[in-house]
């Protein structure tokens, strides 16, 4: 009987390089972890379109959390278990911010089966890495140039801005600032785009909230939990964790923050964490 009983994986320079390609090794780990017991769920910062693709090749059929862990879905029904959203009143004090800074944002929608997945408020912007992400994913953006000035309901659960990082960390310092509640924020890079991230998410919402989420529902303990990533978004369940893996090319707020530095992802971190540690 393997030590730990669920094991949190990210998914873009975890499991997937900058090449976006899911590796062959990675996944027979992923597998091998599966068949010892150990459930794997991913758990990325990824709208959930984007990571179900991930979670099929995996042959995964656990629940995904999606959207930096605002958003947990079920990956057979694309059932909602699980959404931190902002509520009116903090998702309205910081669009009311984004827009005294003249940030467009994107809002995402927990829409499965269909277009949309999120609102922007113009196409073009005239913000050319902003523009540049909604270009990439255009099937997928509903213009509504109203959007920014409702935010009545509780559809709300993950808000980013999209730019320059220094512009992006002004960005996040400012709303930190100017919202009397408090937000979750994470600025990130990722492969897939040439811009950077602020993410503003409900406090509450973590890759490591909705793990425990999951745990709860299995009736397994935090100390039975292994979390492997990257980046600032990964930090909370790697501190959270039982066996808390930052992956070698992580920056080093993150690698500090681990209980076990995995080698590089080129050095098939994962692979080594499974079979070296969680398997050994």
């Amino acid at each position: 009987m393997p030590q730990f009983k669920l094991l949190a994986l990210d998914v873009d320079g975890t499991l997937i390089g900058k090449d976006g390609v899911l590796r062959p090794s990675t996944a027979a780990a992923v597998s091998r972890a599966a068949a010892a017991g150990i459930r794997p769920v991913l758990c990325t910062g990824r709208r959930y379109r984007r990571a179900l693709p991930v979670a099929r090749q995996l042959g995964l059929d656990a629940p995904v959390v999606c959207n930096s862990g605002a958003l947990v879905k079920e990956t057979g029904t694309h059932a909602t278990l699980w959404r931190a959203g902002l509520g009116p009143e903090l998702a309205g004090a910081v669009l009311s911010e984004l827009r005294r800074l003249g940030e467009p944002a994107v809002s995402i929608v927990d829409h499965a089966e269909s277009p949309p997945d999120f609102l922007v408020p113009a196409r073009p912007t005239g913000r050319l890495l902003f523009d540049d992400f909604v270009e990439r994913n255009g099937p997928y953006a509903l213009v509504d140039p109203d959007w920014m000035n409702r935010p009545g309901d509780d559809s709300h659960f993950h808000l980013f801005a999209v730019g320059e990082r220094e512009a992006m960390l002004e960005v996040e310092a400012a709303l930190l600032d100017a919202v009397p509640e408090s937000i979750r924020t994470f600025v990130l890079h990722t492969s897939a785009y040439p811009g950077t991230m602020c993410e503003i998410l409900h406090p509450e919402a973590s890759k490591w909230s909705a793990v425990l989420h999951l745990a709860e529902r299995w009736g397994i303990g935090p100390e039975a939990i292994a979390a492997v990533g990257d980046d600032v978004n990964d930090l909370p369940m790697i501190r959270g964790a039982g066996l808390g893996v930052a992956m070698g090319q992580a920056p080093e707020v993150v690698r500090l923050a681990a209980d076990l530095v995995a080698p590089e992802f080129e050095a098939d971190g994962v692979a080594a964490v499974i079979d070296e540690v969680l398997l050994s």
